[in-house]
């Protein structure tokens, strides 16, 4: 019988409700470049992309380009990272750590660029606790390929591996990679994608962050 050996996790709605605070950062800082404030909404549309990719859109600039003004959104990422989402889902630093020393190899597949993650990391407490750490990219959304390469990099047995995220696109692209995905929606944004991800058909959908341990543990 082939068993879980690689949970693999997805950073906003999914270890925190940092969802928010991502938006706000955004339109603060292109109110600071341009004085024109986004719309929620507008922002959102970006998401699956990369920081570079998401506030070049915003801004109509190239990712690469030099003048991006993308330390400052990461000063108002940290500054507003206190407030706005001060810590991790209840319980989510716990079972990480239970999920390694049971011997479960943990990832982390976000969109993010290492200029938030790792400060949301940091903020978290989960600095140390997971064995792979694979980022976003400006140009488009690349957690199939991640996803992928962990998949290979395993074995190629897609029932060693298992994917939690809470976004639609999340469920698209683990079915594009062939892995089973948890659908997260515990965080207060879920409800809003709820019929989105129903309708994708994750192998198995949660809506409450202490079920998750569960679950893995009857994989």
């Amino acid at each position: 019988m082939v068993m879980l050996r690689t949970v693999i996790f997805d950073m906003d709605g999914t270890l925190g409700d940092t969802l928010p605070l991502c938006v706000e950062a955004f339109r603060a800082c292109v109110q600071e470049w341009t004085g024109r404030r986004p719309s929620a909404e507008e922002v959102v549309r970006y998401f699956g992309i990369s920081d570079r990719g998401v506030l070049a859109a915003l801004l109509g600039m190239q990712p690469d380009d030099p003048a991006l003004p993308i330390r400052r959104l990461v000063h108002i990422y940290e500054k507003l990272h206190p407030v706005l989402a001060p810590a991790p889902f209840p319980g989510a630093v716990e079972l990480l750590r239970t999920l390694r020393a049971e011997g479960y190899r943990l990832a982390l597949v976000t969109g993010k660029e290492p200029y938030t993650a790792e400060p949301t990391l940091r903020v978290f407490g989960m600095e140390r606790l997971f064995d792979d750490l694979a980022y976003g990219v400006p140009t488009h959304n690349c957690k199939a390929e991640q996803l992928a390469e962990l998949r290979q990099r395993s074995g190629g047995d897609a029932q060693t591996l298992i994917y939690v995220g809470d976004a639609p696109s999340d469920i698209e692209l683990a079915h594009r990679a062939g892995i089973r995905i948890i659908n997260a929606a515990w965080a207060a944004t879920a409800e809003s994608m709820a019929a989105a991800c129903t309708a994708l058909k994750p192998d198995y959908r949660l809506t409450d962050f202490s079920e998750l341990l569960p679950l893995i543990h009857s994989l």
